[in-house]
């Protein structure tokens, strides 16, 4: 529903409505209540959203035991793996045994609060593939400010590497 302000702004509100008995009469009670901020937050959040899953880059969420909690369309298409086999598997079926000190590392840095900057490495894609990807890593927090997961970015760099090799 919408309501109207004195000024004549009309802004979202939500209505509960409540009914009691009194002396053989009904009484009806509601309660208003402006919504506008959660509605702002609701398309927040759904922006990014859609930025995360429109984006080319693989973007994945992990919780402190690196477990795969979100993987987006640019993480299928990178590692091939689709979300649904992936998520809720460790994110360390896509690092190559050589480079699983990497993960302790990150997620040490990550539960110190600490982001990971551009790093360069290879990472395997479920075909067994080893591609050279940048990856970021930075702290996913809750209400309370205690880091919960890490948020990791990977871009494939195959051309960047290719261009330096041939010069």
């Amino acid at each position: 529903m919408t309501g109207r302000r004195a000024d004549g702004e009309e802004f979202p509100i939500e209505a509960s409505i409540s009914q009691a008995e009194t002396d053989g009469q009904k009484i009806c009670t509601v309660i208003l209540r402006d919504i506008t901020g959660r509605r702002r937050s609701e398309e927040a959040t759904a922006m990014l959203a859609a930025i995360v899953d429109s984006s080319e880059d693989a973007i994945i969420s992990k919780d402190l035991n690196s477990i795969v909690t979100s993987w987006n369309a640019g993480a299928e298409k990178l590692f091939g793996y689709p979300a649904g086999e992936i998520v809720g598997r460790s994110i360390t079926v896509i690092i190559p045994p050589e480079r699983q000190h990497e993960e302790t590392e990150i997620q040490t840095q990550i539960r110190r609060g600490e982001h990971v900057e551009h790093f360069e490495t290879l990472r395997l894609t479920k075909a067994g593939n080893l591609i050279p990807v940048s990856v970021s890593v930075s702290p996913i927090r809750n209400k309370e400010g205690q880091v919960i997961g890490a948020s990791k970015v990977a871009r494939d760099i195959t051309r960047h590497k290719q261009a330096e090799a041939a010069l």
